[in-house]
C-alpha cells in the first residue's frame, strides 16, 4: 500500500502540527536547556534521533523504544562531565579577593581579564532507569550542571548559572497502525512514540562583581537560586526501511508545549530534531551490527548556520565488549569509546560545543565518563 494511501498520515500530521507550532514565534525567556546525553551519543557527535536503540530513546525519540527486545534496568549509572578550562577558569575565579583596596581591585581585574570568555563547566548525576520488551520505559535523573565564566570584557564580571534537576519520565512506543508501508520504494515499519517527563528544578543565572563573587557563601549561593517544576511531553516517530542498509528514520519534538518551570526560570524550549541512520556492511545481522552510520539535523526551527545544526557520527564494534566512535557536532571532532562486560559498562567521550556567536569563533572541549551496571 502507499505510504501516501496509509493511516501513518495520522503520525506525521501531528509532528507537521508541532513542527508548525514551533515555527510560530514567542516572546517568552527561556530556562536552560534540559540536558542529557549518554557519552555514547556524545562520541557520536550528538546523533541519535534515528539510532535510539537505547537509554537514551527516553531523552530523544522515543518511538526507538520499540527496538529493545530485552528487559533491563540500571540503579546506579552515574555520569560525570568536566570542560578544558574547568582548572584554569576556577583557580582565576576562586583566587579572587573581597578586599577593597587598590592592589585587590587590580589584582581581580588581571585574573579575570585573563579567562575572559572562558568557562568552567561541571556535570555530575545518575540516572536510574528501566527498559520494558515491549516499547516501555521509565526512569529518574538526578543531576548538577553548573557553568561559572567571565563576561563583559568592558567591565568584567563573573557569570554563574547552574541548575540541580530531577526529572521523572516515563515513555511508550507503539507501531503506527496500517502495517507495513512503502517509503522510498522500500517496505518500511512504523512506530510512534511520546514521554511525559516531571522536571523540578532548583536553578541560578546572576552575574556578579569580582568582590561580591569572592565574598560569596554557601547559604547567598542558595539564596539566589530559583525554584520551580513542570510537566511536559516529547513525541516522536521511527521508521525501519528493509533495504540492503538497514536503513532507519527518526523525527522527534522535544518540550511539546513549552512549559514553564517558573516565571524567573523560564519555559522549556521546544526543539525538532530529524535523522537517519545506516548499517552498511553486508552479510549476516551479527556482521552488519559491526559498523553504524547517522546523522542528524538539529533545531530545525531556530535561526543558525547548516553546519551548526548538523550532527554526524559513526560507531564499530572491535570486540564483542568493545566499541569505539567518532563524529562531527557543529564543526568540531568527538570521540568516544565503550567497554561493555555484560552487567558492566564503562563509557567515556570527548565533544565541544560553541561557546561564541559563530561556529568556530571558541571551542569549549569537553570530557565525560560513565559507569552504570545494567541487570
Amino acid at each position: 500500500m502507499p505510504f501516501g494511501k496509509g493511516r501513518a498520515w495520522w503520525a506525521i500530521a501531528c509532528l507537521a502540527c508541532f513542527l508548525l507550532l514551533a515555527a510560530i514565534p514567542a516572546d517568552a525567556r527561556y530556562a536552560h536547556p534540559l540536558f542529557y546525553e549518554t557519552p555514547r551519543t556524545q562520541g557520536m557527535g550528538g546523533a541519535s534521533v534515528a539510532v535510539a536503540d537505547d537509554y537514551q530513546a527516553l531523552f530523544t525519540n522515543p518511538a526507538g523504544l520499540a527496538q529493545v527486545k530485552d528487559k533491563g534496568y540500571a540503579l546506579l549509572n552515574a555520569h560525570g562531565e568536566v570542560n578544558q578550562d574547568f582548572r584554569r577558569v576556577k583557580n582565576r575565579t576562586d583566587g579572587l579577593s573581597d578586599a577593597d583596596t587598590a592592589e585587590s581591585r587590580a589584582a581581580n581585574h588581571a585574573k579575570m581579564t585573563d579567562v575572559m570568555g572562558q568557562q568552567a563547566r561541571l556535570v555530575a548525576g545518575n540516572l536510574a532507569y528501566y527498559l520494558g520488551g515491549e516499547g516501555f520505559g521509565a526512569a529518574f535523573l538526578y543531576q548538577s550542571v553548573s557553568e561559572i565564566g567571565v563576561v563583559r570584557p568592558t567591565s568584567p564580571k563573573v557569570r554563574a548559572r547552574g541548575d540541580i534537576d530531577s526529572v521523572l519520565l516515563g515513555s511508550l512506543s507503539r507501531p503506527v497502525s496500517g502495517g507495513k508501508k512503502n517509503v522510498f520504494n522500500d517496505i518500511a515499519q512504523g512506530w510512534w512514540g511520546t514521554t511525559m517527563k516531571f522536571l523540578s528544578r532548583r536553578s541560578i543565572d546572576r552575574e556578579y562583581d569580582a568582590r561580591d563573587f569572592a565574598s560569596l557563601s554557601e547559604s547567598d549561593l542558595r539564596a539566589d537560586q530559583r525554584k520551580g517544576a513542570c510537566l511536559d511531553f516529547d513525541a516522536g516517530t521511527f521508521w525501519r526501511l528493509k533495504n540492503d542498509w538497514d536503513t532507519t528514520l527518526g523525527l522527534q519534538v522535544e518540550n511539546v508545549f513549552e512549559t514553564e518551570v517558573d516565571p524567573t526560570i523560564g519555559k522549556l524550549r521546544r526543539q525538532v530534531a530529524a535523522g537517519v541512520a545506516i548499517r552498511p556492511l553486508s552479510g549476516p545481522p551479527e556482521r552488519k551490527r559491526k559498523l553504524l552510520l547517522t546523522g542528524d539535523l538539529w533545531d530545525l526551527t531556530e535561526s543558525g548556520s547548516f553546519f551548526s545544526k548538523l550532527r554526524l557520527g559513526a560507531e564499530t564494534v572491535i570486540r564483542p565488549w568493545l566499541s569505539i566512535r567518532g563524529g562531527l557536532r557543529g564543526g568540531y571532532l568527538t570521540a568516544g569509546a565503550t567497554a561493555d562486560f555484560h552487567e558492566v559498562r564503562l563509557d567515556f567521550a570527548t565533544y565541544s560545543d560553541e561557546l561564541g556567536p559563530r561556529p568556530g569563533d571558541r571551542e569549549d572541549r569537553r570530557y565525560s565518563l560513565s559507569f552504570g551496571f545494567e541487570f
